[in-house]
């Protein structure tokens, strides 16, 4: 039912190494994500790929600004193609190529920064273009200046290192020279400049270094290829070639590890690459087995070494490309006992660090809420509380306990219904059903509005879990296990709004329901042409609310209960209360209701003043400037055309650019016959909206802060 995420990965480099070694370890232990990859270069990652059984197209592209826009081209094309839930971008080239073409494409993409290389203005527009962004460190997150950036770390290897003697004669089987027990100096990288295996081949020439042998493993890099060359050239010359080792890439390298007496990490600015290590997971791995480190600081690795304040290090942090520091550093590790002191500490700073599987976890649900669909791939088994809210609604009721009892799939599942009073046949249906059903609960709260009934029967819930729904919406079949595979996620959203697709009762009920956006728009990312629209004229009409949520007490409790306000809105303004509280939100584009508009238009007019009212009391200060802007812009406009006497062909091309939403649903529909009624119906319900929403404005400098006046029948 749940089927898995649809992810394209761009990886920019056919090479393998940290960033590469990220993604492969974390496939190989989900099965939440169904993975195609695009490469940039071809190379030894796709035989890994293809090994996995992931398919692989391979596009050889440069670092010119041509040859990325016709890959970026290209790519728009194979999305097109085979439209896929998100694009996973690894590392920066692969944004600069993904972000533009998922972006024509209307496909969510998420950009993984590795490390901190064009920390600056490209970094700056890559967060502006893409829909989330995967940090594998804490800086990372911060450098990014991604508002939607999440933390996925490169995880501990997945099983056991090698023993000692084994790992040594794995390493002496690649062309290592090891004699009997001698300290070995290992480094782990691909072989480029600015990892400074050359800061470790001259610190074995300085007096610290001469009792130490070192074995550089890692596979060549096409970016560089004369660094192997250099390197041996570099040993030769310094007299230390017989105590330099390349033993070439070894598939899952940190297995040999323990054969090392120190593990260099020695990153450094040279021009050509990050100039420092972001996360650096070989030294992760070293202290992992108890292997002291030698890095370059300051930065992430050096920091992660060092530990808190006064705690024992689990390695030497030295400057960069300063083979002399080197040097005195492995003097300082010649001493077994120092070796054993660091070895233990940086064992105990790294016992907890996070497997591949929980890292896997946390990238399917990072990619997964930026393609709207959190949950994909799981299933849920928590027991939750369904609560409804009533008000003359016999039918409606009847319609929605027929349509959700069958969904009350897992032990301890129940429904609580709130009736406000009703003075129709309600309570008497309702209580039918109890009789027949203990899973139903009734319960009377006459006289009280909307909120504060969903406050009182998320306050009766037996269950911590609890799904709001409103009593005339109609739930997709898998409505309910949609919201309770997305509550499954590790660390889920605070607040999950399932979508609403508003349906109407005869020509003038179609023509409104083309003012509401259709659920598929909620899923993905806006096309450019929506994306222009919202810039000129902003989100317009928008859902009547998304009907239907997902939360939490813990969470309902933070954000104060729901918000007194149009029962239409109700989802949405209590997602703003949970996000003021410090929660999470995220949209469950596939946990899907229906909800029929019988309104006449004057009454939906009049619903969407209200609503339009309450969110722009609700409105925050990037919504509030945006909308300032707008309205001077528009103003600008018309005063420029008033000057030339054209006011009415840039009114009705103004009017005809904000009711294109309307006219495009209903072609999608396939309800043409709408068509005529679209811009007067429509029209009116979005005039009626920007009406309340200046209302809501000025009332808001009248009567206090959002939330000032909360509703009584709240929170106890």
């Amino acid at each position: 039912m749940n089927r898995p995420l649809r992810v394209t990965v761009v990886a920019p480099y056919g090479v393998i190494g940290g960033a590469e070694l990220w993604i492969l370890s974390l496939l190989d232990v989900t099965d939440r994500l169904d993975v195609d990859a695009v490469l940039l270069a071809d190379g030894p990652l796709r035989q890994e790929f293809e090994r996995r059984g992931v398919p692989c197209a391979l596009r050889p592209t440069g670092r010119s600004v041509p040859e990325l826009a016709g890959a970026a081209v290209w790519l728009a094309r194979r999305l097109r193609a085979g439209r896929p839930d998100v694009v996973l971008a690894n590392g920066v080239k692969a944004a600069t190529v993904a972000a533009p073409a998922a972006r024509l494409c209307a496909v969510p993409c998420v950009w993984a920064k590795h490390d901190h290389s064009y920390d600056g203005a490209l970094t700056a527009a890559l967060a502006a273009v893409t829909d989330g962004c995967i940090g594998t460190e804490p800086g990372l997150i911060a450098a990014s200046r991604h508002r939607r950036a999440a933390l996925v770390p490169v995880p501990a290897p997945s099983g056991p290192a090698l023993p000692r003697a084994e790992a040594r004669a794995e390493l002496a089987r690649r062309g290592a020279r090891l004699d009997g027990d001698e300290r070995l100096l290992l480094t782990i990288s691909r072989l480029v400049s600015y990892k400074g295996v050359d800061d470790a081949v001259e610190a074995l020439a300085r007096p610290g270094g001469r009792g130490w042998r070192l074995a550089v493993v890692g596979p060549d890099d096409p970016s560089d290829p004369g660094e192997r060359a250099r390197l041996t050239a570099l040993a030769g010359r310094l007299g230390v070639a017989d105590r330099v080792d390349f033993a070439g890439w070894i598939q899952d390298a940190w297995r040999v590890i323990p054969a090392a007496d120190c593990v260099a990490v020695l990153t450094k600015p040279d021009g050509t690459g990050p100039g420092q290590e972001a996360f650096g997971g070989t030294a992760i791995e070293a202290m992992l087995n108890g292997v002291p480190v030698i890095t370059t600081g300051p930065g992430s690795v050096a920091d992660r070494v060092a530990g808190p304040a006064g705690a024992p290090p689990g390695g030497i942090a030295v400057p960069p490309a300063d083979p002399a520091r080197v040097a005195d550093a492995l003097g300082r590790l010649a001493d077994p006992a120092a070796r054993t002191e660091l070895g233990r500490a940086g064992l105990r700073r790294t016992a907890a660090n996070p497997g591949p599987a929980q890292c896997a976890a946390l990238l399917a649900r990072t990619l997964a809420e930026a393609a709207r669909l959190p949950g994909a791939g799981l299933r849920g088994s928590a027991p939750v509380s369904v609560v409804v809210t009533a008000l003359d609604q016999g039918p409606d009721v009847d319609r929605l306990l027929d349509l959700t009892l069958p969904q009350l799939t897992v032990p301890g599942d129940e429904l609580v219904l709130v009736d406000r009073g009703s003075a129709d046949d309600t309570p008497h249906r309702v209580a039918v059903r109890t009789s027949r059903d203990p899973r139903i609960r009734l319960l009377y709260r006459p006289g009280t509005g909307c909120a504060a009934a969903r406050d009182a029967g998320v306050e009766a819930a037996a269950r911590e879990s609890v799904v709001c729904v409103g009593a005339d919406c109609v739930p997709a079949p898998d409505w309910l296990d949609r919201l309770r595979a997305a509550a499954a996620e590790p660390e889920p959203a605070g607040v999950l709004l399932g979508v609403c697709r508003v349906t109407g009762e005869g020509l003038t009920g179609r023509a409104m329901a083309t003012a509401y956006p259709l659920p598929e728009e909620y899923r993905g990312v806006p096309r450019p042409g929506a994306r222009v629209h919202r810039l000129l004229f902003g989100r317009g009409l928008g859902a009547p609310g998304a009907r239907t949520c997902a939360f939490t007490r813990g969470v309902w409790r933070d954000a104060g209960g729901f918000p007194a306000g149009p029962e239409t809105c109700a989802e949405l303004l209590f997602e703003r209360a949970a996000e003021r509280a410090g929660h999470r939100t995220a949209t469950a584009g596939s946990a899907e209701v229906e909800w029929v508009l019988r309104a006449s238009v004057r009454q939906a007019a009049r619903m969407s003043f209200r609503d339009g009212a309450r969110l722009g009391r609700s409105a925050d200060r990037g919504r509030l400037a945006r909308g300032v802007v707008r309205a001077a812009v528009s103003a600008g406009v018309l005063a420029a055309a008033s000057a030339r006497s054209g006011v009415r062909p840039v009114l009705l091309a103004m009017a005809c650019g904000y009711l294109s939403p309307a006219v495009v649903r209903a072609v999608r529909r396939g309800d043409l016959i709408v068509l005529p009624a679209v811009p007067p119906c429509a029209g009116v319900l979005m005039a009626a909206r920007g009406a309340g929403a200046a209302r809501g404005l000025l009332g808001r400098f009248t009567a206090g802060p959002p939330g000032a006046g909360r509703k009584a029948g709240g929170i106890p």
